[in-house]
């Protein structure tokens, strides 16, 4: 879907290298890996899912450290539809962080620096309704999952 609203939606957040723009590509792939684990990792049963799939995400995010320059983006300056691709997880690790603390961005300050610039910027905070932050706890908490219960705790 991303790729096709960047198709028919000028400027395209695709850089305009061929070669740069099939990486970009090959990443935002990459990113729905992690959204696999973010999922697993919400949604496990037990302490030992939980911290298995916890261990999977840091991985990726230490393969993602290894890819950025300086920033503030992935491709440096510009937004991207890389970025975009990865907002959403950044912001459900800063999410599930308020219920336990994760710990993922240790010795990632790339990765670090990357979400934070992610986040702080409004068509992010934009792109969920107000109250997802409770709707995404109460979600958790419903599941009966490690990280659901331990909300409030």
């Amino acid at each position: 879907m991303l790729e096709y609203l960047d198709e028919v939606t000028p400027p395209s957040l695709h850089p305009s290298d061929p070669l740069q723009k099939a990486l970009n590509r090959a990443w935002i792939e990459f990113t729905s890996e992690l959204f696999v684990d973010l999922y697993r990792m919400a949604l496990a049963g037990d302490r030992e899912a939980f911290e298995e799939n916890l261990a999977a995400a840091r991985k990726k995010l230490q393969r993602l450290e290894t890819q950025l320059a300086e920033g503030p983006f992935f491709n440096g300056a510009g937004f991207s539809l890389v970025d975009a691709a990865i907002a959403p997880a950044f912001y459900r690790i800063s999410l599930m962080d308020g219920i336990l603390p994760l710990s993922l961005f240790d010795h990632l300050p790339k990765v670090q620096r990357w979400s934070s610039a992610l986040l702080d910027r409004e068509s992010v905070r934009a792109s969920v309704v107000p109250e997802f932050r409770d709707l995404f706890r109460e979600y958790l908490a419903a599941d009966g999952g490690y990280l659901g219960s331990r909300i409030g705790s």
